[in-house]
């Protein structure tokens, strides 16, 4: 994005001419990861989008004024972090049979049950319940908001399931997968008579390895005396062979 800073005003640009700026997407932006659209809280100050216009310079740039900005009492610095959380394996199945998906619910619960037991037969006390995590999303149902999901009502004909297992080791979350996918391939229901298919897997294996993943563990906001003090700078003079450190 090129942009051009003025006294009580700025514009914006994209530099490549398949791109354009509107007035709602510049506006837009300030939506992203703020709890208030308007008052955008900096480590120097805030930022004040209350009085902001839009203006559309022509298909491409936007003009931006009325923003105000009002400096901090004290200067802060966000910390973020992230560790470890484990190894993770995969499954992806498809549910198309309209009686499991009439109680994918309970189908699903019964389900976690059914592997968490036979998690405990194959590894006994090697492997404790907390250890390892197993989560369910059902896309078609309310994979991608979860429970905050407002449709209740499955206007679906057939649910995706993305099936996750984060375990201490690679292999303990690929062999946990694997017991995935068999007590999901025949987990029967009461309107079934006989054996039949319930998951269908577009991989063979069933299971994806994902290898390590990671999750925050550090989400702090730092008060230092001074804006400097957490980031030290040293200025060194090198010439041919030789460097001399400069006085700050």
């Amino acid at each position: 994005m090129f942009a051009w800073l003025r006294q009580d005003h700025f514009e914006v640009e994209p530099p490549n001419p398949e791109y354009r700026c509107t007035p709602q997407s510049v506006a837009s932006h300030s939506l992203y990861e703020n709890a208030d659209p308007y008052k955008l809280i900096e480590c120097s100050g805030t930022l004040d989008l209350t009085d902001s216009t839009y203006e559309a310079l022509n298909e491409r740039s936007v003009r931006v004024a009325g923003s105000t900005f009002a400096p901090a009492k004290r200067y802060t610095v966000k910390l973020e972090g992230a560790e470890l959380a484990g190894y993770q394996s995969i499954v992806i199945g498809s549910v198309r049979d309209p009686f499991i998906i009439r109680q994918i619910d309970d189908w699903t619960t019964r389900l976690i049950e059914r592997i968490h037991a036979r998690v405990k037969q194959v590894y006994g006390e090697r492997l404790k319940p907390d250890q390892y995590v197993l989560n369910i999303r059902i896309y078609g149902k309310n994979g991608t908001m979860g429970p905050l999901e407002p449709v209740k009502e499955i206007r679906s004909h057939e649910l995706c399931l993305l099936i996750e297992v984060t375990a201490p080791s690679q292999d303990v979350a690929s062999s946990i997968a694997g017991i995935v996918r068999h007590q999901g391939l025949h987990l029967p229901i009461p309107e079934w008579s006989g054996l039949i298919t319930a998951l269908a897997c577009p991989y063979n294996p069933a299971h994806l390895d994902r290898g390590a993943v990671y999750r925050f563990n550090v989400n702090h906001i730092v008060e230092p005396d001074d804006a400097w003090e957490m980031f030290p700078i040293e200025y060194f003079a090198i010439d041919g062979a030789t460097q001399r450190k400069l006085p700050q």
